[in-house]
């Protein structure tokens, strides 16, 4: 299963539970399988399996919103409420992800596909469905929310209290 590793990392960071990652890329493989036919050889079939996931996840977002399996109940909360981590003497991949996770759907996809990815902006419109012109737009603005996101947090810890062009 050639791409395994990145699309579910990928998938990961789009639903943000192992369990629904898992029903997405297995959803994903079993999609392509059915449609290889489709597959046009000679093309990207990362791309072609990208843009499988992201219509999987799109699918799949719409059936969780659809039937929630959890109402919000104080018990349910009160077990699962957790303590905020001390700080630590620098900024933390976990950090970086959670400030990632944070901004909205739309502009995280393309900094994933972009930035961690390296798609071309090419393939995201492709993988998106999106005209090139939106795929640039999302990423600069998804760009801008995650530094934002970012400054904050270097702020937290004391790190660039005067960074020149925040507001």
């Amino acid at each position: 299963m050639p791409h395994l590793n990145d699309l579910f990392r990928t998938a990961l960071r789009m639903t943000g539970e192992r369990g629904q990652a898992e029903d997405v890329i297995q959803e994903v493989y079993l999609q392509a399988w059915r449609s290889f036919e489709n597959f046009e050889p000679g093309t990207n079939c990362r791309a072609w399996l990208y843009k499988i996931l992201f219509h999987c996840v799109s699918h799949h977002r719409r059936k969780w919103f659809r039937f929630p399996l959890l109402k919000e109940k104080a018990e349910f909360l009160e077990a699962n409420l957790v303590q905020p981590d001390s700080v630590s003497e620098h900024v933390t991949d976990s950090e970086i992800l959670k400030a990632l996770d944070e901004i909205p759907a739309e502009f995280r996809s393309v900094v994933l596909l972009a930035d961690v990815e390296e798609f071309a902006y090419k393939e995201i419109a492709e993988i998106l469905s999106i005209p090139i012109g939106t795929v640039m737009s999302r990423l600069s603005r998804g760009r801008a929310l995650l530094r934002k996101r970012l400054v904050q947090v270097a702020r937290s810890y004391g790190i660039g209290k005067s960074v020149q062009g925040d507001k």
